[in-house]
Order: structure tokens, then sequence, then C-alpha cells
């Protein structure tokens, strides 16, 4: 065994501890390989949160190795499938239930795999791309996983449990199902694009239920009796966050969230691409305190400033140090709301094709409540070169270093002097 492959042993044989990674980093310095300098930043990066202004350097160096170095540090004989490095090294692949079963002995002693995404063959809906993953629940590679992410697959719901109650999953962390299509061989006049609320049971049944951190039903058209279950189960303890993202739901959501025993005890949740509206945001000012409630997400949802008023008088959300409102329609008045609310955590905000215009952002540059901003979106709006006038003259926003104004018309005075202000991560 040579130097380099006893360090990927000691790296496999502990994938979540750092040491092996920075040992071998600390090596490949000494032997002049950028590697080693990209190991470390990601092993950086890991422990940074999305918010924290640290980051935009350290993934600005990332890319730029990964555009020069990449394709060498990839398993052997990768072909077409999907990898993405983490902390150095290749710990996320998606690929086909098929090629999962061809490929996974090479793969998986070649990289510390942790997050794998199941979709069919081409990434294309196949007569039964699912006809493997009885053979993959036996897999012994899955065990290594804490990620897991079933897409665009068909398959019944006797499939789909017996999957997941696998006993090599126990140690699962996240699991994401999305785009699936269910068969329901005890409702057989559910919609097949519908997940039935009783997969949303099994779900609550799962083995390692209390261990789930994070749990994402993204575009699965979840009903709003299957919402009622999860709102109400006690089963997730040690849930932090939930991703309902394109399911279609209207305003109810948030009044059934607001009884259940899941709302209190989450730290992020999306709720982008459904139908919330003005009612939803509304039914937001009753939910009760979330003193663990940092992140929400809520783009495109047909929110009107009526609507963003609410969430900006909401007490639960004053805590928030996170708010993505893309593709709304907050337009200068709502805009001015959420300049005016008590949030004084907040330090990401994404107003992104909202209509806003230069009073909306003179209100967020008059804005004392938006002190500790570190990242601000308002791309595609209707903003000028007064505008931009106006934050770079706030006394209001000395934390602000990412600044996106992409799709505005901003002048190249303004632009400059933007650039001059917020320093390099400024997008216009």
């Amino acid at each position: 065994m040579g130097i380099e492959d006893a360090f990927l042993h000691d790296i496999l044989a502990h994938p979540d501890d750092d040491a092996p990674r920075l040992i071998y980093a600390d090596w490949l310095d000494e032997h002049n390989d950028p590697r080693g300098e990209f190991i470390r930043i990601q092993c950086t990066l890991a422990q940074l949160s999305d918010e924290d202004p640290r980051r935009w350097p350290l993934e600005q160096q990332e890319q730029e190795l990964l555009r020069e170095h990449g394709t060498k540090w990839l398993p052997k004989e990768i072909g077409h499938i999907s990898c993405i490095f983490h902390r150095g090294f290749v710990e996320e692949i998606t690929l086909s239930p098929e090629a999962f079963l061809d490929e996974a002995d090479r793969l998986f002693e070649q990289a510390p795999i942790r997050r794998l995404h199941l979709r069919p063959r081409g990434w294309e809906r196949a007569e039964r791309p699912d006809a493997s993953l009885s053979e993959i629940a036996s897999s012994r590679h899955l065990v290594r996983i804490h990620r897991l992410s079933l897409i665009d697959l068909t398959l019944s719901r006797s499939e789909l449990r017996d999957f997941l109650v696998s006993p090599v999953l126990r140690q699962l962390t996240d699991l994401q199902l999305s785009q699936l299509t269910v068969g329901n061989a005890e409702r057989p006049e559910s919609r097949p694009d519908e997940l039935p609320a009783e997969i949303v049971h099994d779900l609550t049944e799962l083995p390692y239920r209390a261990d789930l951190k994070a749990l994402y039903l993204t575009d699965t058209a979840l009903t709003l009796d299957g919402l009622r279950l999860l709102a109400n189960s006690s089963s997730f303890g040690s849930l932090r966050e939930l991703n309902l993202n394109g399911n279609r739901l209207t305003h109810e959501t948030a009044r059934i969230l607001t009884g259940g025993h899941l709302l209190p005890q989450l730290e992020t949740l999306h709720l982008d691409s459904n139908r919330l509206g003005d009612a939803g945001a509304w039914a937001m000012c009753e939910w009760p305190a979330l003193p663990r409630l940092t992140r929400l997400s809520l783009g495109h949802n047909q929110i009107f400033a009526a609507g963003i008023q609410a969430l900006a008088e909401a007490p639960a959300l004053r805590g928030l140090i996170s708010l993505n409102l893309a593709r709304n329609i907050a337009c200068d008045e709502g805009t001015a709301a959420l300049a005016a609310s008590g949030w004084t955590r907040l330090q990401a905000l994404n107003l992104w094709f909202n209509g806003i215009g230069d009073a909306g952002v003179r209100a967020l540059a008059r804005s004392e409540m938006l002190s500790r901003l570190t990242r601000l979106n308002l791309t595609a709006n209707c903003i000028t070169s007064a505008g931009a006038r106006a934050l770079i003259e706030s006394p209001h926003l000395p934390r602000l270093v990412r600044l996106d104004l992409q799709r505005n018309e901003i002048g190249a005075t303004e632009q400059r002097r933007l650039r001059d202000r917020f320093g390099p991560f400024v997008s216009c």
C-alpha cells in the first residue's frame, strides 16, 4: 500500500473526521499539490454558515481550483455519474438504481461517499427505473450514507416502504423524496402524481425517524391530509429542517403547521413554489413563539405587499437570520414594511424579482433594523442609479459584503461606487 493509499484508507475509515483529511492536506502541501489547499478550504467552508461573509472569498478560491484541477481529483472511470466534492473529496453522487448496482463497489472504495441521490437512468422516466431498489436495500455501502434522495422514481407504496425500512439505512439523518410517482393498491382512485397520506404515515414509523435532522418532501403533490399527519407527529424528535417546496400547498398550510408538534422544533423551513398567497402570510401572524426558527424560504408564493407587511409584523419571525422572498410581489410598499420590521438579527435577505423600485431601496438603506445584513439580493427589480446611490450612502449597512443587483438599470459610475463601498462581491 502506497502512502496516498494509506491516507485514503484512513479517510474512508473515519469519514466524519476532518483530522485525517487535514493530515493528508499537509502532506500534499509539502509536495506542492494544490489539492491540499482545496481540502483545507472545503473543510473550513463546512464549518461556516451560509450567511458568514468569510464564505465568499473561500468559495471563489474553491471554484477556481475545481475548474483547474477538479477532473483529476474525481474517482477513476467515473463516466457520467454526477459527483460533488465536500471537505476535499467526492462525498455526493447522483446515479440510477441500475448504475448504483454496477458501480457502487468501485466508487465507494475510492471516495468517502455520504450522500446518495437515486433517480432514473439518464434522469428520464423509464418503464421501471426502480426495478433494482430491493437489491440496493441490502447493499453494504448504504451503511455509509447519511443523506438519501429518491427522485423521479415510479414505485409502489410497499416498494418504497420496504426500501426505507432497510436496516442499512438506520444511520440516515437527511431524507428527500421528490417527484415520485407512487402507486397505491389500497387506494386505486388516488392520483399517481400525488403523495398519499399513507406514505407520510409510513415515514412517521421509520425505525430511524427520531434521528432524522432534515426531511425534504418536494414536488410530490403532498396533500393537506398528509401535511396534517406530518405536522402533528411527535416521531421526529431531532428534525430541524423541513422542505415542502413545490407542492401546490395553499394558505391552509400555515394554519395546519400552527397547531402541530413539528413547527416549534424547526430551525429551517422551506415553502417555496407553493400557493400560500397573502392569506398564508397573514396566517403566519398566528404562529406561536418559534425561538429555534432562523431560516425561512417563501419564494414564488404569490405574496403581495399586504402579505409581506403581515410577515414583517409576525412575532414568530423576529428571530430570523435568513429570509427568501424571491419571485413574489413585494413592490416598494412591502419592502418598506420589511425595512421597518423588528428583524434585528436578519443577515440574508433575498428579494429577487419583486417589482422593487428606488423608493423601496431607499427604505432598506434607511433601516437601522437591517444593520446585520451580510447578503442582499435585489436582482431583476426596477432599481436605477438613484437607488444604488441610496445604498452607497447608507450609514446602516456596515456588514453588507454580498450584494446582487443584476438586471437593474444602474449606471457604470454607481456600479464602481458600489464595489468601492461594499467590496468585490457586488454583482451588477
